[in-house]
């Protein structure tokens, strides 16, 4: 017999799911769809007085994006990630660009939920307001990380990127900008991106000397728009919603951590193998990473909406450490 414990934990689950939902979707009929149940078997699930079904946690998980974790809270070590299984192929590249898209599709569905971005590197939303920069990091990835056959005889040039992913990519900015976030960087953010540009550059990966020096004014460009988006507490143009909170750190991250928050579920994305990231919703590491977070803001100096000084102070940092980049691949 079900335990009543569980069938509370049932209840709560569902609540949350919810909660995921967009105000324009009925919940009932979302879970008669997901479910393919009658009405008044929804109701006796969400009243607790039936157990859902394994094969009925399955499909609420997938359609979610949710872990059995999120349900069970249990006193285990242990901790259930799902990721993004990558093979060297630009189809597989793709698809992890769409698991983005449908994590920041979802999220903004959902209307009230945020991400904290603790940036070891640059978070990609923001490379894909520039086109070359974007398909340099795009390209480095696949050529270097994935291994990609065919990238693997051929230089760089924006006009051998692939148009279908920068087009992925305009769409993870844009669903990006309408998600309050939070996002903490330190000196060395940039610094992965500037070794990628001088590795290249020396071994003569670019099909033009002049490529090097664009991905870096590019950067540079990035770096400048953050600084503005900071300024004004946004990242829509309009500026009516205060939605971008920037944060500098002293303390250097090693990793980037990302945590996702939707009324009182929590998911954590760590990224591994340079960019591919792992998921989890376990409560117990989810609550854990929010108090490592919230100590690191403790420690982290608040450079958005206020601090200009400091502000200009970590930029123009950042901005002399693209400089001597471009010069070092400009060969001056």
């Amino acid at each position: 017999m079900t335990s009543e414990k569980n069938l509370e934990k049932q209840k709560n689950f569902l609540e949350k799911i919810k909660y995921l939902l967009p105000s324009n979707i009925s919940y009932i009929d979302a879970l008669e769809e997901i479910l393919e149940l009658s009405p008044d078997s929804i109701y006796r699930r969400i009243r607790g007085e039936t157990s859902l079904t394994f094969d009925e946690l399955l499909k609420l998980c997938h359609h979610f994006k949710l872990s059995f974790d999120s349900l069970i809270e249990c006193d285990s070590d242990a901790v259930t990630f799902n990721y993004t299984q990558m093979t060297p192929d630009v189809e597989s590249f793709k698809d992890y660009l769409r698991s983005i898209l449908e994590d920041l599709v979802l999220l903004n569905k959902a209307g009230n939920g945020n991400i904290i971005y603790i940036a070891d590197d640059i978070p990609i939303f923001h490379l894909f307001k520039y086109p070359e920069l974007a398909s340099f990091k795009m390209y480095y990835w696949m050529k270097s990380v994935l291994n990609i056959p065919e990238y693997q005889n051929q230089k760089y040039s924006y006009e051998n990127c692939d148009s279908e992913i920068i087009e992925i990519g305009g769409k993870i900015n844009e669903a990006y900008a309408f998600i309050p976030s939070i996002e903490i960087w330190t000196e060395f953010t940039v610094n992965s991106l500037r070794k990628q540009i001088e590795y290249y550059s020396d071994a003569g990966f670019f099909e033009r000397s002049s490529d090097a020096p664009v991905i870096c004014d590019q950067a540079a460009e990035l770096i400048r728009h953050i600084s503005k988006l900071a300024d004004k507490s946004t990242k829509l143009p309009d500026n009516k919603s205060k939605n971008f909170t920037l944060y500098y750190s002293e303390i250097e991250i090693g990793n980037n951590c990302i945590l996702v928050n939707v009324n009182d579920i929590k998911k954590v994305y760590i990224t591994y193998n340079t960019f591919n990231k792992m998921a989890t919703g376990n409560k117990k590491f989810c609550d854990e990473t929010s108090s490592w977070i919230n100590y690191l803001i403790a420690k982290s100096n608040l450079i958005s909406g206020v601090s200009e000084k400091q502000r200009l102070q970590f930029v123009n940092k950042i901005l002399r450490q693209l400089e001597s980049t471009r010069k070092k691949v400009a060969g001056y």
